[in-house]
C-alpha cells in the first residue's frame, strides 16, 4: 500500500491553525472513539475548550454507489457558550471558518441504512438558520449496533455532556442500557490512543449511504496506480503489435511453422488481452475525480476490504472489492497491528485468511483506527452460531 509524504498532514495544519486549534494536539472523534470523547468532554474545565470532528450531511446516493464522498469538519467548542466555531478539516483560510450559534443537541435512532437487522443512533448539533437558508444539522457521533440499546449507549453520553458544556437543551431517547449519561460499558472499553489532530483529520469511520465507510482522505485511490498501470499497457500493447506482426508473416505457411503460427497467434492473444486489462485499468484510474480512497466497508451483514468505488469515490453498493466478495460479519475473528518491515499494518483476521487493510509509518495511529473498527464488528456481528464452514473446520481442528 503507497505511503505519503506528510502532505495531507501539512495541509490539514492550516484549518485547525485558522481555528485556533494545536495540530500536536489532541482533537475528540466521537464517530470513531465515542467512549474516550465522552470522557474528554466530561474533564473539561471551565471555560475550557477542545476540538471535536463534525460533518454534514451527505446527499442521497444513487447509481449504484453510495453518496459521494466529503472531508469532515473541525468544530471547537467553549464550556459555558453555545457559539461553536467550525472550519473544513483540510486546507482552509481563516476565510472559511465560521461561528454559529448551536440551539439543540439531537440524538435519533434509525433502521440500519443497508436494511439489515439492527439501527444506528446518531448524535448532532441543530444550528441556527442563517438567513433564507435551512437550519442544518452537524453530525458529530454515530453507531452501528444489532440492537437499540447499545447504539444509544454509544453516543448518548457524547451527546448529553455536549449540551451541558454548550448550555442548550438535548433531545435524547431513553435506553435501558443508560442511566442519566448513558452507559457505553456494554463491551470492553479499548486502551485510550491519543493521535494528534493533524494525523486524525486524514480519516473518518462513518455512514455513506448503506455502508459504514473507513476513509482515507490522504489518499489519491486509484490514480495512485495510474501512471504504473498505464506505462505497463503500452509497453504490452507495443509487445502485442510486434506478436502480432509475426503472426501474419508466419500465418501463410502450412508446413513445418505452421505450429509456430498458433503459438504466435495464442501469444498475441494473451499480450493484448493484458494490454487491453492495463490501459483500461489505467483509463478508470485517471478518470478518478475524489482526492480519497475507502479502505474499508461495512453492510449488509460483511466486510469488505478495498471496495470497489465509482470515478468520484463512492463505495459500489455491492458487497465486493478488490479481495473478492465481502466476508459474513461473523468470520470476522477480530482487527491487530502487525509489524511489516518497520510500518504498522492495521490487519483483519477472518476465517479466509488475514487482510490488510491499512499500512501506516504511526503506530498510534494504527492502533486508534484498529481499536474503532474492532467496536463496530463486535456492535454488529450477528450472535449466531458458527455456520457450516466453521463446524467443518472446527470438526477437522478436533480430528487432529
Amino acid at each position: 500500500m503507497p505511503q505519503h509524504d506528510g502532505t495531507f498532514e501539512r495541509i490539514a495544519e492550516t484549518s485547525l491553525a485558522a481555528l485556533g486549534a494545536d495540530p500536536a494536539g489532541d482533537a475528540l472523534d466521537a464517530w470513531s472513539d465515542p467512549l474516550g470523547a465522552a470522557e474528554a468532554l466530561g474533564a473539561l474545565a471551565d471555560r475550557g475548550s477542545l476540538v471535536l470532528r463534525a460533518a454534514f450531511e451527505l446527499p442521497p446516493s444513487s447509481n449504484g454507489a453510495g453518496p459521494e464522498p466529503a472531508a469532515p469538519w473541525w468544530l471547537r467548542v467553549t464550556k459555558g457558550s453555545a457559539e461553536v466555531s467550525t472550519c473544513p478539516a483540510a486546507g482552509a483560510s481563516k476565510d472559511a471558518c465560521e461561528t454559529r450559534r448551536v440551539t439543540r443537541v439531537v440524538v435519533e435512532i434509525a433502521p440500519l441504512p443497508d436494511g439489515g437487522e439492527g439501527v444506528v443512533a446518531r448524535a448532532s448539533l441543530a444550528l441556527d438558520r442563517k438567513p433564507g437558508g435551512a437550519m442544518p444539522k452537524l453530525l458529530i457521533a454515530e453507531a452501528w449496533a444489532r440492537t437499540e440499546d447499545v447504539a444509544i449507549a454509544r453516543v448518548r453520553p457524547v451527546a448529553s455532556r455536549l449540551a451541558r458544556i454548550l448550555s442548550v437543551p438535548a433531545s435524547l431517547p431513553a435506553s435501558s442500557a443508560a442511566g442519566e449519561e448513558g452507559d457505553a460499558s456494554t463491551a470492553e472499553p479499548a486502551p485510550a490512543v491519543h493521535i494528534p489532530a493533524r494525523s486524525l483529520a486524514r480519516f473518518s469511520l462513518r455512514s455513506e449511504g448503506p455502508r459504514l465507510v473507513l476513509r482515507d482522505f490522504a489518499s489519491r485511490g486509484p490514480r495512485e496506480g495510474a501512471g504504473l498501470h498505464l506505462v505497463i499497457g503500452l509497453v504490452l500493447a507495443g509487445l502485442a503489435a510486434g506478436c502480432w506482426a509475426m503472426f501474419a508473416r508466419s500465418a501463410g505457411d502450412l508446413g513445418p511453422t505452421a505450429a509456430m503460427s498458433l503459438a504466435w497467434l495464442g501469444g498475441s492473444a494473451r499480450v493484448t488481452l493484458g494490454a487491453v486489462a492495463f490501459l483500461g485499468v489505467a483509463r478508470f484510474a485517471m478518470r478518478y475525480a475524489a482526492e480519497s480512497a475507502p479502505l474499508v466497508a461495512i453492510g449488509s451483514g460483511k466486510v469488505m476490504v478495498a471496495p470497489w468505488v465509482s470515478r468520484t469515490g463512492a463505495v459500489m453498493n455491492d458487497p465486493e472489492g478488490r479481495f473478492g466478495s465481502g466476508i459474513d460479519l461473523g468470520e470476522v475473528r477480530g482487527v491487530s497491528v502487525q509489524d511489516r518491515k518497520g510500518l504498522h499494518a492495521l490487519e483483519v483476521a477472518t476465517d479466509h485468511g488475514p487482510i490488510d487493510a491499512l499500512l501506516t509509518d504511526d503506530v498510534n495511529v494504527a492502533r486508534y483506527l484498529a481499536a474503532a473498527l474492532s467496536r463496530a464488528f463486535d456492535d454488529l456481528r450477528p450472535e449466531v452460531g458458527p455456520n457450516a464452514r466453521q463446524r467443518f473446520r472446527m470438526r477437522a481442528a478436533t480430528a487432529k
